[in-house]
């Protein structure tokens, strides 16, 4: 397990359902974002605590037609 993904389980108040990925992994946004709100282009986070969030920074590396199942690849995991 990442080393921010399991500092961000420990911090987490809100029972979220944190990713466990790897910096370099690849998966679709669906794996990542729930859909609500825009769509994201380069990161997304989730919030952990009332100032704490983790952030998911990634690069698409294939568009489909349904956002949701674009293919991503995370290029960085930090605790904001």
């Amino acid at each position: 397990m990442n080393n921010v993904v399991e500092k961000a389980l420990e911090l987490d108040q809100f029972g979220n359902d944190i990713p466990d990925i790897e910096q370099g992994g690849e998966l679709t946004l669906s794996d990542l974002w729930d859909g609500t709100g825009d769509v994201p282009q380069e990161s997304w986070s989730i919030q952990l605590t009332d100032s704490d969030w983790i952030n998911y920074c990634f690069e698409v590396i294939e568009e489909k037609e349904d956002p949701l199942d674009n293919v991503i690849r995370i290029t960085d995991i930090e605790l904001l």
